[in-house]
């Protein structure tokens, strides 16, 4: 099975860097064209009821007229609701959107198949955001501030004024490059104004996660949305969209069977939409895209991320708990979850997370608000239902792909994989203050999972993320509870790079399996940051990992820029290398570096 595995990844590699990154297409000449009846609006309503005339009249091809227009709600799902739509294609190319309801999504697509769209320039001109910049940071003790801001032109100050949750942005002064700044921090008072300087305040902010520093910039929202949801539906495909000052997730999926982005680009957008009545926020807010329990994972190609104050790409399953046993055997109560027959699920022991073992689901319902679930048979290892909690590998997004994107200057993490069978090639990760890739289950902070299996991570580069911050490392490949090697599985780590990293580079636990070769770490813990925390201590951190193999060098070029910093160090139970971690890592000089 291993080598199957890795076969069809080989596959699946090799196509990718053959075709690479495509070129948008061009619509057709004579396509369907919708004609808005009013100069700069779009009627939402009457947009989607054209479309099913047109695919109920056996038209598989539409196309919005090119020009800039303010969106009318067309249902109380979104701006714009698609549904039941198969083997259509939606031409909205040349085309800047302007959603006009707070809080509304400008996309719902539901229940549709084989439906590929082109997408516009999408906006938000609605209320409700503070915008100011920091020109003043007075630590107060832990993770608390005194922090004096100013009011940027055009934005009023009532939501920077009153508790709440707080995020914002500033211009690395060393790169030159936007990000995102002290995010999800909490205003934990009221605010005070500075005498003799006017829009000039001062306010207390606590629990921040990282510190703030003059020059950032300090947002205050008074709505967060899902900017677009895609659910329930077979091969969609979004195409060269571009979201611009979105307050929420830009995309949530679920339930769904791969839904590829394609050129897809979100960012920050310093000027009202054309036509805006409203200065838009500066960052987007929370997930990129966020795949929670698809069937088959989303696949990310040529996209770009900028300045997001959370994770670029999640693709994750979720964690479930067991209310109690049911009346037939080989059964379970649960007050939440998904499952259908024929699903695989996997036992954990609550608390510890110790893997049980897994069963295949013979029928599942629901009433009453809970869902019976009954499986061939328990895993001799479950003998307390009331203390198990269960995840079903067939909705963690399996069969995902990260290829040939950028992410810049976000807050959160490139990429966080909770998912199996899956590529991760060709990306670039920058900026990133709470590391670039993460894979691994998060069950107790988040509930979410599960462990990776069959993924492969070939020839990424990470520079400058992962610090100003506490996170383990840039790149990790972890688990969650008492776990040893019994986690993550047949995992590939080659052709990576990381650059300028001032926290540990890469930590992998909870694995078997494991091949890696190379690596190249440059230029590691050059730099030291307030909240910059030594842990594991080591530029390659292994816990409990089984080596299947070393394909080539792991090298740090340039030295460690830290005294007390190891090259390599290992934890627990490493097995499959010949004279340990220590051999596995090499210091070399610039000049004699390996160009991988």
């Amino acid at each position: 099975m291993m080598y199957l595995s890795n076969c069809f990844l080989l596959l699946r590699l090799a196509s990718v860097l053959a075709l690479g990154p495509q070129p948008p297409k061009i619509r057709p000449g004579d396509v369907a064209t919708f004609e808005p009846q009013e100069s700069g609006v779009l009627d939402g309503a009457a947009f989607v009821d054209w479309i099913h005339t047109q695919s109920s009249a056996g038209i598989k091809s539409v196309a919005l007229r090119e020009g800039s227009y303010h969106v009318t709600p067309g249902s109380d799902n979104a701006h714009i609701f698609l549904d039941d739509l198969h083997s259509f294609t939606l031409w909205m190319d040349s085309v800047n959107l302007t959603m006009t309801k707070v809080g509304l999504p400008a996309f719902e697509i539901y229940r549709c198949s084989d439906l590929v769209t082109y997408g516009p320039t999408a906006w938000w001109d609605t209320p409700g955001f503070s915008q100011a910049t920091i020109t003043d940071v007075q630590k107060t003790g832990g993770q608390a501030y005194n922090v004096q801001f100013h009011l940027d032109d055009g934005y009023d100050s009532s939501f920077l004024l009153k508790s709440g949750q707080a995020d914002g942005e500033y211009t690395n002064p060393k790169t030159g490059r936007l990000e995102a700044g002290p995010g999800w921090s909490t205003i934990s008072g009221s605010a005070t104004a500075v005498d003799g300087k006017e829009n000039t305040y001062t306010v207390p902010i606590t629990d921040s996660y990282f510190a703030p520093q003059v020059g950032y910039k300090i947002l205050a929202r008074g709505e967060f949305i899902f900017c677009n949801k895609v659910g329930e539906s077979n091969d969609t495909i979004i195409n060269d969209y571009t979201l611009l000052n979105c307050a929420g997730f830009t995309w949530i999926s679920s339930a769904n069977r791969k839904t590829t982005f394609n050129s897809y680009v979100v960012k920050p957008a310093p000027f009202p939409p054309p036509g805006g009545t409203e200065l838009p926020a500066r960052s987007s807010s929370a997930d990129g895209v966020h795949s929670s329990g698809d069937y088959i994972g989303p696949t990310f190609d040529s996209c770009f991320f900028a300045a997001l104050d959370d994770d670029c790409m999640a693709v994750h399953g979720s964690l479930y708990t067991i209310t109690s046993a049911g009346s037939a055997a080989n059964s379970f109560v649960a007050a939440t979850g998904g499952a259908s027959s024929g699903d695989v699920l996997r036992f954990y022991a609550n608390a510890t997370y110790t893997v049980l073992g897994t069963a295949i689901v013979t029928s599942a319902t629901t009433s009453s608000d809970t869902l019976t679930i009954t499986v061939g048979a328990l895993p001799p290892q479950v003998s307390d239902l009331a203390h198990t909690v269960w995840t079903n590998q067939m909705r963690s997004g399996s069969g995902f792909a990260v290829l040939n994107t950028h992410t810049t200057g976000n807050r959160g993490r490139g990429a966080i994989i909770k998912a199996s069978n899956g590529l991760i090639a060709n990306n670039l990760f920058e900026g990133v203050t709470y590391g670039a890739l993460d894979l691994g289950p998060e069950f107790s902070d988040w509930g979410e999972g599960d462990y990776v299996h069959n993924v492969s991570m070939i020839n990424n580069t990470v520079r400058e993320c992962n610090y100003i911050n506490k996170a383990a490392a840039a790149v990790m490949v972890h688990g969650d509870g008492e776990n040893d090697v019994h986690g993550n599985s047949n995992i590939t780590i080659s052709g990576l790079t990381i650059e300028g990293t001032t926290a540990s580079n890469l930590y992998v636990g909870a694995t078997e399996g494991l091949r890696v070769g190379g690596v190249r770490f440059v230029d590691a813990y050059q730099e030291e940051y307030e909240l910059w925390e030594s842990w594991p201590g080591a530029v390659a951190t292994f816990e409990n990992v089984a080596f299947e193999a070393v394909t080539g060098k792991v090298e740090i070029v340039g030295g460690i820029g830290k005294e007390g910093i190891e090259a390599a160090k290992a934890i627990g139970d490493v097995t499959g290398l010949e004279g340990g971690v220590e051999g596995l890592v090499t210091i070399t000089p610039d000049n004699d570096a390996t160009e991988r």
